[in-house]
């Protein structure tokens, strides 16, 4: 009977350990299964991430490439019509329109800050005619009708005479050697005299007669000017009268194309060049012998 009883007993603790091992393996299982289930979902959205970052990385890497080609297409085509390249324009294209005749090549104080442009009078004409030149910052068309609301900086005419006598006459040139003498260098000797609340500082080199005005309301004094002009015409060639020229600075500065003048006689022909800027007005005369 004890027998009996004790191996009941252990035939009933058996199954009980039984019970428990096979709960713990289910256990193991479905924990097992929701970690791989996890691990999958994670893997998933990784790989959903990868993806758009890869996507955004080429989404940007495109963008700075269309940007660069922009900025490249926007060099090249400022390039284009640099102020250099805008002024070589318009002289070649008023070169082939006034054939006949060496027009002057330096108009500009400076090529690379302005935009040159031009305005011819009327129709193309061999023999009469002026052209008008502009300094802007941007570029124009010559003779584009904006330019009528600008201010020259400079300009170059052509007359033709019926004789060389009247063209000479029309030179109008002044030759004054009163006054006190100023030694202007080189081997020149100015003559000064006042007139009107103005000086006057004239001297001769070969056919040219030249003189500068000075304000004496303003304190301005000729000298300084005067010898500028005598050193630069030391080392450049005007061009030849044929047979009077006749050179008008102005001492003071002053916004006015009409501010200082070079006029000479060539024939029946009489050619006017006049700039804003003094030294300006003889470069740009001596430019139309290049």
């Amino acid at each position: 009977m004890k027998k009996r009883f004790i191996y009941s007993f252990i035939l009933l603790a058996g199954l009980s350990l039984a019970a428990c091992g096979g709960k713990g393996k289910t256990t193991e299982s479905s924990t097992t299964a929701k970690s791989t289930e996890k691990t999958s979902q994670t893997t998933t959205a990784t790989s959903k991430t990868t993806t758009k970052s890869s996507t955004s990385q080429s989404s940007t890497k495109s963008s700075s490439s269309e940007t660069k080609t922009s900025e490249s297409q926007s060099t090249v085509k400022s390039e284009k019509n640099t102020p250099a390249k805008q002024a070589d324009t318009v002289l070649n294209q008023l070169k082939n329109d006034f054939s006949n005749d060496q027009l002057p090549q330096a108009i500009l104080t400076s090529q690379t800050a302005v935009y040159l442009t031009a305005a011819t009078t009327g129709a193309v004409d061999q023999g009469n005619f002026r052209i008008l030149y502009y300094a802007e910052d941007h570029g124009i068309e010559v003779n584009d009708p904006a330019v009528n609301d600008l201010q020259p900086i400079a300009s170059f005419e052509k007359k033709t005479y019926d004789s060389n006598e009247a063209a000479a006459s029309a030179v109008n040139q002044i030759i004054d050697n009163g006054g006190s003498q100023i030694n202007l260098g080189y081997g020149i000797t100015g003559y000064q005299q006042g007139a009107a609340g103005s000086s006057f500082l004239s001297w001769q080199e070969g056919n040219w007669s030249l003189v500068v005005r000075a304000s004496n309301i303003g304190g301005e004094v000729a000298e300084p000017l005067a010898k500028e002009a005598v050193a630069y015409l030391e080392t450049a060639m005007l061009p030849a009268p044929q047979n009077v020229g006749q050179i008008s600075l102005t001492a003071s500065i002053s916004d006015s194309y009409q501010n200082n003048s070079v006029v000479w006689q060539k024939g029946t022909t009489v050619y006017t060049i006049q700039h804003f800027d003094a030294l300006q007005a003889l470069k740009m005369a001596v430019s139309t012998n290049q």
